[in-house]
């Protein structure tokens, strides 16, 4: 597998939700040229993150089926459903996370998410190390 140039972020979150018992049940990282935001084609990247009803800090009763996360680049902040039977719904953005908020940060959201809890208000601070993935980004577009 090739590493893409947003897999750091992404193994920085999931490592940032390891410490807190949060692992995501399932995870990966993709590209495409799918454009699912506008017309005609675009260069995305994704990654997805799934929790099973049963996993830690989820409520069962809301998200019977589970919880998934959702990443991607061109969009400008990380978006949630419930997942389903036959796959999930429709993702809603989560405005206190912009595309490289802090790893923590997204743990703290997670964690109100998924038990239905109020999401912090704000905005959340950016990861620094994110500079070195945007330029990554910008090279992996170019190519």
């Amino acid at each position: 597998m090739t590493d893409l140039p947003h897999d750091p972020y992404i193994d920085a979150v999931i490592e940032a939700l390891d410490k807190q018992g949060l692992c995501p049940h399932d995870w990966w990282t993709s590209d495409s040229e799918d454009n699912p935001y506008g017309d005609g084609p675009t260069t995305m990247l994704k990654a997805v993150l799934t929790w099973p009803g049963d996993a830690t800090g989820v409520n069962t009763f809301l998200w019977p089926h589970g919880l998934i996360f959702v990443w991607e680049h061109p969009a400008e902040q990380w978006q949630y459903a419930a997942l389903r039977d036959n796959g999930n719904d429709e993702p809603k953005p989560i405005p206190a996370l912009g595309r490289f908020a802090a790893p923590e940060s997204v743990v703290a959201v997670f964690r109100a998410l998924a038990a239905c809890y109020p999401v912090p208000e704000g905005n959340a601070p950016y990861w620094h190390p994110a500079d070195a993935v945007r330029d990554d980004i910008t090279a992996w577009e170019q190519s």
